[in-house]
């Protein structure tokens, strides 16, 4: 049996070549994947925003990433249609940042139709979708073990795209307006409680 005389160099150049080639045929097919913790997933998602120049749409879970949703408000006062669904137990989290972005005036819906929002994705100009299990927070960021994958294949950015806006039709904006408005009301009434309560404490 004749033994593996392959020079350990060698070897190590041709597992250096096989990884160069797997990097480069998915970004011939349009994949790029990331993880977390780390800002390799943030930065991708923001500097997604930041690059978008006509439309904006996201499903995500939980919102309460400083850095993405700063770039959500500047890619709206930039004109770019932005459109964001997310999860109503989520948005009641008192980190979620679901109020902020409403009363910012950017169009956000809570789902009311099946019993969790539980996507974490954003498609941007229909040209790139950005998908996996990392919600767009602070904790999946910093502390959580995630993934996030960046498609720009034209039929999966477009299955995306296609499932954000059947979520939004089925998502009434009624029943989000009332449910956004109802749990600002609640956060304004909790605060004048605590600012009383603390009063009577001196």
């Amino acid at each position: 049996m004749k033994k593996n005389r392959t020079p350990i160099r060698r070897r190590h150049q041709n597992v250096s070549l096989g990884i160069f080639c797997l990097i480069l045929s998915a970004k011939i097919f349009g994949v790029e994947v990331f993880f977390s913790p780390g800002s390799d997933c943030e930065k991708q998602i923001v500097d997604s925003i930041n690059g978008a120049q006509k439309e904006i749409v996201a499903a995500v879970y939980s919102l309460n990433n400083k850095n993405i949703v700063e770039s959500l408000k500047r890619a709206h006062q930039r004109k770019v249609a932005v459109r964001i669904l997310t999860d109503r137990l989520q948005a009641s989290n008192r980190a979620s940042k679901t109020t902020e972005l409403w009363q910012a005036k950017l169009p956000i819906r809570v789902h009311s139709v099946h019993r969790i929002e539980h996507n974490k994705f954003g498609v941007f100009d229909e040209k790139k979708a950005i998908t996996g299990s990392f919600n767009w927070t602070n904790a999946a960021q910093n502390v959580n073990s995630e993934n996030c994958i960046v498609l720009t294949e034209e039929n999966a950015v477009q299955a995306f795209h296609n499932r954000f806006e059947h979520l939004w039709q089925v998502n009434a904006e009624s029943q989000s307006t009332l449910f956004i408005k109802k749990l600002i009301s609640k956060r304004a009434s909790t605060k004048v409680r605590s600012t009383a309560s603390d009063s009577a404490k001196e």
